[in-house]
C-alpha cells in the first residue's frame, strides 16, 4: 500500500537552530534541498522561530544574530509554500528572547523543564508571550505566508513549575487557546496541534479532560511522542475530532544505543527501525507524522520515512542503485559492520558513484567508525572536523551538536595538543 494512503500527513519538521544545517543554508540552497525533500514524498515542512541565543528582533534596528535567523525563516517557509507543501510553525510555548528574561518574569524550574522561560502565570510576562506571538505570526503573514498549523511544545523548550502554573499541562493548553486566537487573526484557518514530547500518562488524561470540559473540538492535532528505541506511539486517547499523529525521531540509526545520532558518527540510517515504525503507526490507526530532523546527515532517512525505496534514493544521488540499498542497509547498527567488508565494497561502488556531499559524509562514516574502533582520537576529530566543515559546511556548533553531547566514550581522556593555526 503506498504511503500516502496510510499516512496522508508527512511533515519534515526541520528546526533551523544551534548551527545544523537549516541554519547554515543559505536561501537558494535551502529552497532545493526543500524540493528534494518534496520529491522524497512529504507533503509539509516545520520550522520553529528561534529565541535560543538571540536577542528579540523587533526591538532593535541592528541586523542581528535574531533578525538574521528570521528572514532566512521567513524565506524558506515561502519556498515551501511554492513547492505547494503545506506549513507547520512549530512553538514553544513560554520560550523568549534572551533580552527578555527579566528576574520579574523567570519560570520556576523543575524535572524536564529547561530553556529561556518564563512564567505565563504573572501578567507581565504573559503580555511578553503574547507579544512574541502577535509578532511573529503577523510579520511571517506580511511576508506573503500563510500557515496551515502550529504545532506547540509543552516541554523541551517550555514549561514553569510555580504554584499558579501547576498542573503546568493545563496552564500550557489554556495559553495555547489565546495563542491560536492571536494566530487565526493573522493565518484564517489555522490548526492548533500539540506535541506530546515528554508528556506523561495522567498529563494527557488531565488534559483530555479539560479539553471535554473547556474547549470541545478545538484541538486539530496530537502528535504523540515515540520514544527512543521504540516503534509505536503509547496507547493514549486524544479528544474528540483531533487527528492522532506521530512525533517521529530520524536523527539517529535503528537503536540510540551507540550515539549514532546527530552526525556524531556521520550520516545515519535506520533500515529495520522506520519499516516497522511505519507498520506500527498504521496499526494503531495513526495517520500522520512529524519527521523530526536535525541535519542532512539523515538524509536517507526521510527517504524512508517518506516513501522513497533505497533504490530510488541510490540511483538518484548515487547514479546507480546496484549494490547501493545493501550497502546502506548495513549501517543500522554501526556497531555490527565488518569494516574491511564496507570499505573494500565502498570503495568499489563510489569509484562510479555521482559526486556529491551524500557519497563524502558516508565516505566519512567509514573513518570514524575505524578511528573510533581504533581510538585513534586525534584522527577521529580532524576527520569529525571534515565532515561537518567541508562536507556540511557548517559553522558553530551548539547544545546536542556540541562536542560532549553523544561523544565517543573514550573522549573524556583525550586531551588535543595544541594546534598551530593553517596557513
Amino acid at each position: 500500500m503506498p504511503i500516502a494512503d496510510n499516512f496522508p500527513i508527512r511533515e519534515c519538521y526541520c528546526p533551523a537552530h544551534f548551527g545544523n544545517s537549516y541554519e547554515a543554508m543559505w536561501p537558494r540552497e535551502m529552497a532545493a534541498y526543500l524540493a528534494e525533500i518534496k520529491h522524497l514524498g512529504f507533503n509539509r515542512y516545520g520550522d520553529w522561530i528561534t529565541t535560543t541565543d538571540t536577542s528579540n528582533p523587533y526591538a532593535t534596528d541592528h541586523w542581528l544574530l535574531g533578525r538574521e535567523l528570521l528572514e532566512r525563516k521567513k524565506q524558506n517557509f515561502r519556498a515551501a509554500q511554492a513547492l505547494g507543501l503545506q506549513l507547520d510553525l512549530v512553538i514553544s510555548a513560554n520560550h523568549v528572547y534572551l533580552d527578555q528574561l527579566q528576574r520579574e518574569h523567570a519560570a520556576t524550574f523543575g524535572p524536564g523543564i529547561m530553556g529561556q522561560l518564563i512564567c505565563p502565570s504573572r501578567p507581565a510576562a504573559r503580555a511578553v508571550i503574547l507579544g512574541n506571538y502577535e509578532n511573529w505570526f503577523r510579520d511571517l503573514a506580511a511576508a506573503g505566508i500563510r500557515l496551515n498549523s502550529f504545532t506547540a511544545f509543552a516541554y523541551d523548550y517550555g514549561g514553569c513549575a510555580c504554584d499558579q502554573c501547576r498542573p503546568w499541562i493545563l496552564t500550557f493548553a489554556r495559553l495555547m487557546r489565546e495563542i491560536h486566537a492571536i494566530g487565526e487573526k493573522h493565518h484564517p484557518g489555522l490548526e492548533p496541534w500539540l506535541c506530546s514530547w515528554w508528556w506523561k500518562p495522567e498529563e494527557h488524561a488531565l488534559f483530555n479532560d479539560w479539553a471535554e470540559r473547556e474547549a470541545p473540538g478545538w484541538l486539530k492535532g496530537m502528535t504523540l511522542h515515540i520514544e527512543y528505541n521504540h516503534t509505536r506511539v503509547k496507547d493514549i486517547a486524544v479528544p474528540a475530532g483531533c487527528r492522532k499523529l506521530a512525533f517521529f525521531h530520524i536523527g539517529y540509526g535503528d537503536t540510540r544505543d551507540n550515539n549514532d545520532i546527530y552526525s556524531k558518527f556521520g550520516a545515519v540510517i535506520a533500515p529495520r527501525r522506520i519499516p516497522q515504525t511505519l507498520h506500527d503507526l498504521a496499526a494503531q490507526g495513526v495517520t500522520g507524522f512529524q519527521a523530526y530532523s536535525e541535519g542532512v546527515f539523515d538524509d536517507v532517512n526521510k527517504a524512508l520515512v517518506a516513501g522513497t525505496s533505497l533504490r530510488e534514493y541510490a540511483a538518484r544521488y548515487f547514479g546507480s542503485a546496484d549494490g547501493w540499498p545493501e550497502w546502506l542497509s548495513q549501517w543500522g547498527d554501526r556497531r555490527q559492520v565488518d569494516l574491511p567488508a564496507a570499505r573494500a565494497e565502498f570503495d568499489r561502488l563510489a569509484a562510479n558513484a555521482t559526486p556529491g556531499w551524500r557519497l563524502e559524509h558516508w565516505r566519512a562514516k567509514l573513518k570514524l567508525e575505524t578511528f573510533d574502533r581504533e581510538k585513534q582520537a586525534e584522527r577521529f576529530f580532524a576527520e569529525f572536523e571534515h565532515l561537518q566543515r567541508d562536507v556540511y559546511r557548517l559553522g558553530p556548533l551548539r547544545h546536542i551538536f556540541s562536542k560532549p553531547f553523544a561523544a565517543p566514550a573514550w573522549a573524556a581522556d583525550f586531551n588535543p595538543p595544541d594546534l598551530p593555526a593553517e596557513a
